[in-house]
């Protein structure tokens, strides 16, 4: 069952088209990685899915009562909050033990034991670290994350692995992380020049098989 239907979105960057009547829809279970080489508009299809972002043409549909994670390149932070009040923030702590318990064990795996540090004192590392966290507790329907393994050491993205590979919701990424990509995903999208195209499969199918089509062609 589609979770999501991109239906003939465009995206003009002052004379430039990054994107171009792309259509494509996500399934439940996807975990999909979009690939591209730089500036052909992986982060803007991301911003857009996550209504971050409007395109100039085109439109996105959700299935009924789907909840949306989003993490961004730049989370935007409540610079007072301490760290364990943002990532489990609209939670009530204190009426949610369990909750505190996982994001404090989360936060330890990411190196941010110091839970009543304030964010404006973290690091931009730490920071997108937090902003993973946050995300990563609310447990959303479709979880959207662009360059989630940067700032990560070989034992967090180790971690993040194995956690993506358990998630039960839809997963879409932007990643340069290949290895993550054939670990994690089972569908790799390609922007090329404004297009857009799907393989059923993971980073080292995807090779084969663009190989094939570009021989097709």
């Amino acid at each position: 069952m589609s979770v999501i239907n991109v239906e003939h979105i465009s995206k003009l960057y002052g004379d430039k088209m990054i994107l171009e009547d792309l259509s494509c829809s996500v399934d439940e279970g996807d975990k999909i990685g979009i690939i591209g080489i730089n500036g052909t508009g992986k982060s803007t299809l991301l911003r857009i899915i996550a209504g971050e972002e409007e395109a100039d043409e085109g439109k996105i549909i959700f299935s009924n009562g789907m909840t949306i994670g989003w993490m961004g390149q730049n989370p935007e932070f409540d610079e007072e909050s301490s760290i364990l009040k943002y990532v489990c923030e609209g939670k009530k702590i204190e009426d949610d033990y369990g909750y505190e318990s996982d994001a404090k064990a989360m936060l330890t795996v990411l190196e941010l034991e110091n839970f009543d540090e304030k964010i404006k004192n973290l690091s931009g590392g730490q920071k997108k670290r937090a902003a993973l966290c946050k995300v990563l507790l609310q447990k959303p329907d479709i979880l959207i994350l662009d360059e989630p393994t940067n700032h990560l050491d070989n034992d967090m993205a180790d971690w993040l692995e194995d956690y993506l590979k358990k998630w039960r919701g839809a997963l879409i990424m932007v990643t340069h992380d290949r290895y993550f990509l054939d670990s994690v995903c089972n569908r790799i999208v390609e922007i090329d020049k404004g297009k857009i195209y799907s393989y059923q499969a993971n980073y080292s199918g995807y090779l084969e098989l663009k190989t094939q089509r570009q021989e097709m062609e």
